[in-house]
């Protein structure tokens, strides 16, 4: 890359920090928890440079690579932590991708690796759900489709500012988020609540502040999944996805969504495995190893100039199809500047190494990248500090602003689709309460937390929790409370199956709840937590209600127990509109209020 370039790079990734602070803090400062130094492009570009010059060919492509870490408390001679220790002094890793763990905990784990670091480690997780999707005690949201339900900006903002304050509070530098996949078919089997919805203009203005949250205030973000999972369908035999669509309609759908995120100055761009024969010649080669699809259209035509990151390159489908290392070097040729979790890091640099020393990758290229991942950290500030102040992360992570911020988001948000005559309800009259659970997995922890959080609001209340395992007899049982109730709630939990359906219930569940609702007309309450698309199956219900979390990676579903208890005594107006189409009952845009 040209001295020119290298600048105008630096420029722009100048632009994901403004408002920083006037000096750059040797700790994070109490309000932000994040080491946000004002680094000029110029010292950027010349750290990146002065950098760049001392790596063996070996460590640059080291900075390459990013590994899969627990963040937990690990004793000295943990194999683990010897392991990732062994990566980052011997083959000079680039970073480390976060799963689980607690906030101290990892913090800790986090300084003791960036302190054996010769180059800082850019550190990233997974905060579609916000920090607490990952680490205990951290902040949890709803999905994008929340925040769609709302269709507001400066929330929206909020969301990514909070997320930043306190993955750097922890230590964490890029979000793999947000997801600007356009859900355009309510059949989708891959994206659910992730998806801000079906309007490329609100998801792109959405998307946008959530970016700039994330962005101007010490975090990058990564809009996901290029070239897009909106209308994708299994290759048959395989577990790849492809998109059929002609260009015309992939530009005009899928890539609107990225440029959106563009324009918003987005960071990283994280591809998938996808392929789209229409744009790359008739070839059903997925976008992580296609050139036709990881340059050509990325760079040259859609004109992302940023770091551009493979999603994980592990998976089975993947080695099997391509082979664990030459996958990686694939996806490099095709253009990636990162590799994401590979099968075998040390081999995939080796493999690597190999690639650029048999002329099969130009060093130019190698270089280009590194130089682009070395200005990203700079931009951090992470040549100047690596660390964080472990004693600050309780006043950030999980504070009171940040999780009364969960909570109006789940309150603004929650969607009442039908509605004949059971809201407004009088909290002195709801009598005998049963709350009716149906959860479509048998291990699914978030079911109990709701019931939980539904007999904090409700003390009289009995449970009744029907699994894919229950009998025939406890349906029936369950049937009979229900009818002896006057006051019935079902909270139903059917996710989409990934790559098979969008959650539909099974024909036993739903009988069962048109059962109860014909015995309680006037007194039943529905709420989904998740899942949209079961409207139409009970648009004869009473009331049927939307909650836009899945729990685990897709989003807070728990919150939304909170805003249905504070609905029903009164507190809460519901106010979210659907942000997809269901069906011709349930337009984007429905929802009712009183």
């Amino acid at each position: 890359m040209r001295p020119t370039s290298n600048l105008l790079l630096i420029l722009a990734l100048a632009l994901v920090f403004l408002g920083c602070p006037a000096r750059a803090p040797e700790t994070p400062s109490a309000d932000t928890a994040a080491v946000i130094a004002p680094v000029s492009p110029e010292e950027a570009q010349r750290w990146a440079e002065e950098t760049l010059r001392g790596l063996t060919l070996e460590r640059k492509i080291g900075q390459m690579i990013c590994e899969q870490m627990r963040g937990e408390y690990r004793p000295d001679d943990d194999p683990q932590l010897v392991r990732w220790l062994s990566l980052v002094k011997d083959y000079g890793l680039g970073g480390f991708v976060l799963y689980g763990g607690t906030p101290h905990d990892t913090a800790r784990l986090l300084n003791r690796l960036q302190k054996e670091a010769a180059v800082p480690l850019l550190i990233s997780s997974d905060f579609e759900g916000g920090p607490g999707q990952q680490f205990k005690g951290a902040s949890e949201f709803p999905g994008n489709m929340a925040l769609s339900a709302i269709d507001s900006e400066d929330l929206a903002y909020q969301v990514g500012r909070a997320g930043a304050r306190e993955g750097r509070a922890i230590g964490v530098h890029l979000t793999y988020s947000p997801v600007v996949d356009v859900l355009t078919r309510p059949d989708n089997p891959v994206l659910g609540v992730r998806s801000f919805g079906g309007d490329i203009d609100r998801l792109g203005r959405l998307a946008g502040a959530y970016i700039k949250g994330y962005q101007e205030n010490g975090m990058l973000a990564t809009a996901k999944h290029y070239p897009g999972r909106g209308d994708v369908e299994l290759i048959p035999g395989t577990e790849f996805t492809i998109n059929n669509k002609p260009p015309d309609k992939i530009e005009a759908e899928d890539f609107a969504a990225f440029r959106k995120a563009f324009e918003a100055g987005v960071a990283f761009v994280m591809s998938e495995h996808i392929a789209i024969p229409s744009l790359a010649g008739g070839s059903d080669l997925p976008a992580s190893v296609e050139k036709a699809l990881a340059k050509d259209w990325l760079r040259d035509k859609l004109g992302f100039q940023g770091i551009l990151t493979t999603d994980d390159m592990w998976y089975k489908k993947v080695t099997d199809r391509f082979g664990p290392v030459k996958a990686c070097v694939m996806a490099v040729q095709a253009g990636h500047d990162a590799v994401l979790k590979p099968a075998d890091v040390v081999a995939t640099i080796q493999g690597l190494v190999a690639a650029v020393r048999n002329g099969e990758i130009p060093e130019a290229q190698i270089d280009a990248s590194v130089r682009k991942i070395l200005a990203a950290k700079a931009r951090l500030g992470l040549h100047r500090n690596r660390f964080v102040d472990e004693s600050r992360i309780a006043s950030v992570v999980g504070n009171r602003e940040h999780t009364d911020l969960v909570q109006k988001v789940g309150d603004l948000s929650l969607t009442l689709l039908v509605n004949k005559g059971v809201f407004p309800m009088d909290a002195s009259k709801l009598g005998k309460v049963v709350h009716l659970i149906i959860q479509k997995r048998d291990a699914d922890p978030v079911p109990a937390l709701v019931a939980a959080k539904i007999t904090e609001g409700f003390p009289e209340a009995s449970t009744v929790i029907l699994r894919p395992t229950s009998s025939d007899a406890h349906y029936d049982a369950a049937l009979a409370r229900a009818k002896a109730a006057d006051t019935v709630l079902i909270s139903i939990f059917n996710p989409k199956t990934v790559y098979v359906d969008n959650g539909p219930l099974r024909k036993k569940d739903l009988e069962f709840v048109r059962a109860v609702a014909a015995a309680k007309p006037k007194s039943t309450v529905i709420l989904s937590y998740g899942n949209p698309f079961l409207a139409e199956g009970l648009k004869d219900a009473p009331s049927f209600l939307v909650g836009y979390g899945e729990g685990g990676f897709y989003g807070n579903a728990v919150v939304y127990a909170d805003s249905l208890v504070k609905m029903i005594k009164g507190a809460l107006t519901p106010k979210g509109k659907l942000p997809v189409f269901v069906s011709k009952d349930f337009p984007a845009g429905s929802g009712l209020t009183y």
